[in-house]
């Protein structure tokens, strides 16, 4: 059977198509595309109607274009943070289901959490290995520990690249006083220590760009990415490269996701401070998530 994955998600929307046959499947074709809709909430809680509708020219690009050539037979689409928090949520599903047919389901964290870990999981060689994943977003953070394949604890935090950029970045590039500011309240939003298992895992569209990277541009594509280490050295490295460029000089920076290149910073000082944090001076990339999940479930 094929199947369309969706995952509408803070910082982007994410699209896998799959060929799936019994537990196992087959990745056809992997899209992400920018929407911003952690910064698209406005100060009452709304998702702005240019968000909305750039999140509905995104769906029927895939619906008149990527889907009839793979002849999908089912999708499966999801709505995580960013609309979850929205208070025009279902004005948004209703307007999706409207005007492109496909029916949106606004997931809980506890459902979020099961689909990230689901999805982690489908790429490794030894799924029911002590893992502990830190899955880093637009608008929040979510640490889960779980063993034998079965989740035991997760916790959500409210500290992402986007919500936080937005609130802490005010110049280019970032001022120095600006700097200890977003680099203060990202400690004092994250767990200053907190269990670790044997692997520890990140996941996450700005992970893979940190990958990216590392690599000095060699990695090109989510699956040479996965399972990449990154040290603690390299998010130094990176922490001040950003802290020192503009968002021209970002862009250029060999692995550099130009859409991504403005959140950046606050995205590796995010990982840096879980890793400090963790007592562990690597992990190693997942750039399977949700919409893995959504396939494998």
């Amino acid at each position: 059977m094929s199947i369309a994955a969706i995952d509408c998600g803070s910082n982007s929307l994410k699209c896998l198509i799959a060929e799936k046959r019994g537990e196992n499947f087959n990745c056809l074709k992997d899209l992400r595309f920018q929407t911003r809709l952690a910064s698209a909430l406005n100060t009452n809680g709304f998702l702005s109607a240019t968000a909305i509708e750039k999140t509905i020219t995104i769906l029927k690009h895939l619906q008149e274009n990527e889907f009839p050539a793979y002849q999908i037979e089912e999708i499966r689409a999801v709505g995580t943070e960013a609309i979850r928090q929205a208070a025009n949520k279902q004005e948004v599903v209703d307007r999706i289901f409207r005007e492109t047919g496909i029916q949106l389901s606004v997931i809980n964290e506890a459902q979020e959490t099961f689909l990230e870990w689901k999805g982690v999981l489908s790429g490794l060689k030894k799924p029911l290995q002590p893992i502990t994943i830190f899955d880093s977003g637009g608008a929040s953070t979510e640490i889960i520990n779980g063993n034998k394949g079965l989740i035991h604890k997760a916790t959500c935090f409210p500290v992402g690249a986007v919500n936080f950029t937005q609130r802490y970045v005010h110049s280019d590039p970032i001022s120095p006083i600006d700097f200890e500011e977003l680099v203060r309240n990202i400690f004092q939003s994250l767990p200053q220590s907190f269990m670790i298992q044997d692997t520890f895992i990140g996941a996450g569209g700005g992970v893979y760009v940190c990958a990216c990277v590392a690599s000095g541009g060699k990695i090109n594509s989510p699956e040479e990415a996965e399972g990449y280490e990154i040290t603690l050295s390299e998010l130094e490295r990176q922490i001040n490269l950003y802290q020192h460029t503009n968002l021209e000089q970002r862009k250029q920076i060999l692995g550099m996701e130009s859409e991504r290149a403005d959140i950046m910073l606050a995205a590796v000082l995010i990982y840096w401070t879980l890793l400090k944090a963790s007592g562990k001076d690597n992990f190693l990339v997942s750039t399977r998530g949700i919409r893995y999940g959504l396939i494998a479930i």
